[in-house]
Parts: structure tokens; C-alpha cells; sequence
């Protein structure tokens, strides 16, 4: 998927990204909303920078079947697993 070019829409706009530890050893952290400034793919092509501000972003990982983008009737849901880490990365875009 043409990840840069099918979330440019929401660029701008206000995203609630949520991270869960699948283990539950950590606590867990309430959901973080943040003001989508720009989206980059790494070089690897491993990982989404989705970045609040000029410096600031979170990686999420891009694992083929492990990553998914699905529309509901309150919105667009992206969501990533990132198996090694035992961690599911959810973002929710506005509708």
C-alpha cells in the first residue's frame, strides 16, 4: 500500500493513536491525541513516521498481514502488531 499518499488526507487534522502491551506489563497508557503534521516512510520501508511536530514522531511498524487500515462508520482505523515487541499500535483518524 501506498501508505504516504492514502493517509495524506488526514494530514492537519487531529489522530488518537493508541498503543497496547499485549504481555501487560506495562500500565496502560491512555490513548494520545496529536496533531498529524507530516507522514514519511523509513528508509528500510520497515516503519510510518507519522510526526506531531518538526522533531517529533512515532515509528509504527509496517509488517505486511500484521498491518491493516479499515473504514467504520466513525472513521478510518490503522492498526499494527508488532509481534517482537508484543505491542499493538491503533490509530484512528477522524471520519
Amino acid at each position: 500500500m501506498k501508505w504516504e499518499e492514502t493517509l495524506s488526507k488526514w494530514l492537519g487534522s487531529h489522530i488518537e493513536v493508541h498503543i497496547e502491551d499485549q504481555v501487560g506489563l506495562d500500565p496502560i497508557a491512555p490513548p494520545k491525541k496529536i496533531k498529524l503534521e507530516k507522514i514519511r516512510i523509513s528508509e528500510d520501508r520497515e516503519y510510518m513516521l507519522m510526526y506531531m511536530n518538526e522533531h517529533q514522531f512515532l515509528a509504527i511498524p509496517l509488517k505486511g498481514e500484521h498491518t491493516s487500515l479499515t473504514c467504520t462508520e466513525h472513521g478510518t482505523v490503522l492498526r499494527s502488531f508488532d509481534i517482537a515487541a508484543q505491542l499493538v499500535y491503533k490509530v484512528e483518524f477522524g471520519s
